[in-house]
């Protein structure tokens, strides 16, 4: 099959050449309409430039790739910070991106990386079968996934147990003898339904009655949603315990529960998912499966070094982190140490 260049790529969208390297280099520069039309061409045919294959077979850049979900959350805050704390040591700097769970920003993200000739990307995927994963195993570019898993053996990745962490929280909410506990999802990704599949298998659903609550993407998101809990599943009243996908959500349903005045954890019991910094250290310390956010940033730097270093970018890397129930103040009425 013939080799697509650009000039295929503009002859197809109808424009020039220099337009179809704008929208590959600074996009902001291309009218939106124009730019759409180009990128539909581009994905159509996962282009990748001829000159980027020629500038990574040159010298390195010393320059990784990090692309993140959601910067306003502190877990990549942490995740980030564990990647920098390998990367610093080994003299390498660091481009940032946030796709916002947005598919096509994580796809022109990845993309603008390529073009940058970073040596490497670690990448946290809005899926695991993103079009972005897709480009970067047709770029040749050394890249492991972090916080997902991937069935293609080919594909590296370090990730938490999510199936084990959903299952240790059903565990502790059995002993907690609450009349119901309502799961609230956090996005649709595999790592959280796994951790909402294994929940549910495990709770004892013959004694506590299960909910599903909508899902809850950002920290205001989980603050409104008690007002609705209260209303359509009498929180204040019936015994609950919340098992919410990540601390970031959780928090700030903890803030909500605060104002109207529903004690915590009498009336009801809060758990989370992850353990950032800040879940100690909330109005009340809140109750979390720990999944070593800065150790798994510093192993997935790691291993992306040891792939540069070597040339193998074929070379699979998978790991996967036990989680650690972190019991605090937020489901038991006794103060717990870390």
């Amino acid at each position: 099959m013939k080799q697509i260049t650009i000039a295929d790529i503009a002859k197809e969208a109808g424009v020039s050449k220099a337009t179809v390297s704008r929208v590959l280099s600074k996009p902001n520069l291309v009218s939106e309409k124009t730019r759409e039309k180009i990128l539909l061409v581009i994905n159509k045919y996962s282009f990748t430039p001829n000159t980027l294959a020629q500038g990574l077979a040159g010298m390195p850049t010393k320059n990784i790739g990090v692309m993140v979900d959601e910067l306003a959350n502190d877990y990549y805050i942490e995740l980030t910070g564990g990647i920098d704390s390998i990367l610093f040591q080994e003299n390498y700097t660091v481009q940032l991106m946030s796709t916002r769970w947005i598919p096509e920003r994580e796809l022109q993200g990845v993309r603008s990386m390529i073009l940058n000739r970073v040596d490497g990307i670690l990448i946290s995927p809005v899926s695991a079968e993103s079009d972005a994963i897709t480009l970067l195993k047709k770029s040749g570019i050394p890249y492991i996934l972090i916080n997902c898993t991937s069935s293609d053996p080919e594909v590296s990745y370090v990730c938490c147990d999510n199936h084990e962490g959903g299952r240790l929280i059903a565990e502790h909410v059995n002993s907690l003898g609450r009349e119901q506990a309502i799961v609230v999802p956090v996005s649709d990704h595999k790592t959280l339904i796994e951790r909402v599949d294994a929940f549910c298998k495990y709770l004892d659903s013959t004694h506590i009655r299960l909910i599903k609550a909508p899902i809850a993407r950002h920290y205001q998101d989980g603050y409104n949603l008690v007002s609705l809990l209260v209303d359509q599943n009498a929180i204040d009243t019936k015994k609950t315990t919340l098992f919410v996908g990540n601390d970031y959500i959780a928090m700030g349903m903890i803030s909500r529960l605060f104002e109207l005045n529903i004690p915590i954890p009498e009336q009801v019991s809060v758990i989370g998912f992850d353990d950032i910094r800040i879940a100690s250290l909330c109005r009340v310390p809140l109750t979390t499966v720990s999944q070593s956010i800065h150790t798994m940033g510093r192993l997935a730097a790691l291993a992306l070094i040891n792939m540069i270093r070597h040339n193998q970018d074929n070379l699979s890397y998978r790991h996967i982190i036990d989680p650690q129930l972190i019991i605090r103040e937020s489901t038991s009425l006794v103060p717990c140490k870390d």
